[in-house]
C-alpha cells in the first residue's frame, strides 16, 4: 500500500460513527441503554421479540441432488443446545437479541479449531466492541476492550456481528439513543407517578404565615410540613400549622395534565419504535376478536420474521467454509411459534398432507412422536385433482368403451301352469336337441 493509499484510508469513513446526536438527557432524567429497561412498555418490547427468536428451532441443512438434508452436531448444536460451555442456546440468543434491540449491535467471538471449523460462540456485550477501520488498509476490524482493560483486535471472519438499520450498513443505529425523547417521557412520568403517591397525593405548595420569620424558622416550618406530608401513609393525617398560615397550591391538576392518557400514549410510542403490535405488550385496547388474530399474524411477518433473517445470513456467512456457502445453510423455523396453539397445528397438517407435500410420518415427526412405517411415507393426494399439463393434452374425458352385447338366445317360454302345456313344452326342447 502507497503513502497515498494510506493518506486516503485515514480520512475514510469509520463504522458506527454518530451521525445523530441526543442528549443523555431527555425529560430531566437520565436515558442509557440501561435506564431505558427500567421503562415498563420497553422491556416488553424488547423481552417479547428477544425471547421469541431465542426459543426457535434453528435447523442446519445441506442442498443435495435429492433436496436437502438436515446436518446434526457441530453448528446445529451449538445454535440449538451450548454455544458456550457457560450458556445454553436459550441464553445466548436472548441476551445477543437483547444486544441488538437496545445497543442497535450484538457481537460474538466465533472460536475456532486448528481447522478452521466453528466450536464456540462467546458473547461481547456492545459497551466494548468498537468496530472501526484498520489506519494503514482501511479494512474493517473491530476493537474489543477486555475486563482487565487489554484490548484486543479481532477480524471480521472472528466476529458474529447481527445489527439493525444502519447509516452505512455495517453497524446499527442505537434504537435507544434515536428514542431517547419518547423513552424520557416515559420514565419522566414514571417517576412522576411514584413522587405524586411518596408525597400523600399532594402537590408541592407554599405556606404563607403572617409573622416575620428568619432563615432557620422557615427551614424548621419546611422540615415539619415536608415530615409530616411526605409519604403514602401520611395522606389522611390531621396537621397543624401557626395561626394566620394559608396555603397556595400552584400545582397543575392531574387532569389538565393528561396523565392517564400520557401513559397510554407511552406504551403506543415504545411498540412503534420496536415494531411490536400493542397487544404483545398487554395493551388491548384497540383489539378485538376480530382482528386479534391477524395482529398475531403481523407480530411474526413484521417482528419476528426480519430478526431471523438478519441471523440466519449472518450465520450462514460466518460460521461455514466457503466452500459450504451456499450449500450448507441454516433456517429458523417460524412455525414453531404455533406449537402452543394445537388447532392451528391440526389445520396446517391437514391442509399440507391433503396437498402432497407432508406424509403422515412427516407429521410424527414435528409432534416428536414416532413413525407408522414405510406405509407412513407415503404421500396422499385427493382423486379429484391432476395437472395441468394432462388438461391441455386430453382437454376431453375418455369416453367409456361400451361393453360386448351378448349373445341373442331364444327366450325360453314362461313355464306352464297347465298338463297339457307342460307336455308340449317337453316335445320342443327333445325337438331342438335332436
Amino acid at each position: 500500500m502507497n503513502i497515498i493509499d494510506r493518506f486516503v484510508a485515514l480520512f475514510r469513513s469509520r463504522p458506527g460513527e454518530p451521525r445523530v446526536y441526543i442528549p443523555q438527557h431527555q425529560g430531566g432524567v437520565l436515558v442509557t441503554e440501561d435506564t431505558a429497561m427500567t421503562l415498563p412498555e420497553w422491556w416488553a418490547c424488547v423481552s417479547v421479540i428477544s425471547r421469541t427468536v431465542a426459543t426457535l428451532p434453528w435447523g442446519v441443512f445441506e442442498r443435495t441432488a435429492k433436496g436437502r438434508t438436515p446436518i446434526e452436531g457441530g453448528v446445529s448444536w451449538m445454535l440449538n443446545n451450548q454455544p458456550n460451555p457457560e450458556m445454553t442456546a436459550v441464553s445466548f440468543r436472548e441476551a445477543l437479541m437483547a444486544h441488538v434491540l437496545n445497543w442497535g449491535n450484538g457481537y460474538a467471538e466465533i472460536q475456532k479449531d486448528l481447522a478452521g471449523r466453528p466450536t464456540a460462540l462467546w458473547l461481547m456485550t456492545p459497551d466494548r466492541v468498537f468496530p472501526e477501520r484498520d489506519e494503514s488498509t482501511g479494512a474493517l476490524r473491530y476493537r474489543v476492550t477486555q475486563p482487565d482493560g487489554r484490548t484486543v483486535i479481532l477480524e471480521p471472519s472472528q466476529v458474529l456481528h447481527v445489527h439493525g438499520l444502519g447509516f452505512d450498513g455495517l453497524v446499527g443505529y442505537s434504537i435507544v439513543q434515536m428514542a431517547r425523547r419518547s423513552i424520557g417521557i416515559g420514565i419522566a412520568q414514571d417517576t412522576f407517578g411514584q413522587a405524586f403517591y411518596a408525597n400523600g397525593t399532594a402537590f408541592g405548595g407554599t405556606v404563607e404565615v403572617g409573622a416575620t420569620m428568619n432563615k432557620q424558622q422557615i427551614a424548621d416550618m419546611e422540615s415539619y410540613l415536608n415530615g409530616v406530608h411526605q409519604g403514602p401513609a401520611k395522606a389522611f393525617k390531621t396537621r397543624v400549622v401557626p395561626q394566620g398560615s394559608k396555603y397556595q397550591n400552584p400545582a397543575m391538576p392531574l387532569s389538565d395534565a393528561q396523565f392517564v392518557e400520557s401513559r397510554a400514549l407511552s406504551i403506543t410510542a415504545a411498540a412503534r419504535w420496536l415494531g411490536v403490535p400493542p397487544h404483545k405488550i398487554a395493551d388491548l385496547s384497540r383489539s378485538t376478536n376480530n382482528n386479534i388474530e391477524h395482529q398475531g399474524i403481523e407480530f411474526v411477518t413484521d417482528a419476528i420474521v426480519p430478526w431471523a433473517t438478519r441471523l440466519e445470513q449472518e450465520v450462514n456467512v460466518k460460521l461455514f467454509s466457503p466452500r459450504a456457502q451456499g450449500r450448507v445453510y441454516t433456517k429458523l423455523m417460524v412455525n414453531a411459534i404455533m406449537r402452543g396453539d394445537a388447532k392451528s397445528r391440526a389445520e396446517f397438517y391437514k391442509t399440507m398432507t391433503q396437498i402432497g407435500a407432508m406424509s403422515v410420518n412427516d407429521v410424527l415427526a414435528l409432534e416428536e412422536m414416532n413413525g407408522i412405517g414405510p406405509a407412513g411415507d407415503a404421500h396422499l393426494v385427493q382423486l379429484n385433482q391432476t395437472t395441468l399439463e394432462r388438461l391441455i393434452a386430453d382437454p376431453e374425458p375418455a369416453k367409456p368403451v361400451p361393453a360386448a352385447e351378448p349373445e341373442e338366445t331364444p327366450e325360453e317360454p314362461a313355464q306352464p301352469t297347465n298338463v297339457i302345456r307342460r307336455a308340449a313344452l317337453d316335445w320342443w326342447r327333445q325337438q331342438r336337441q335332436a
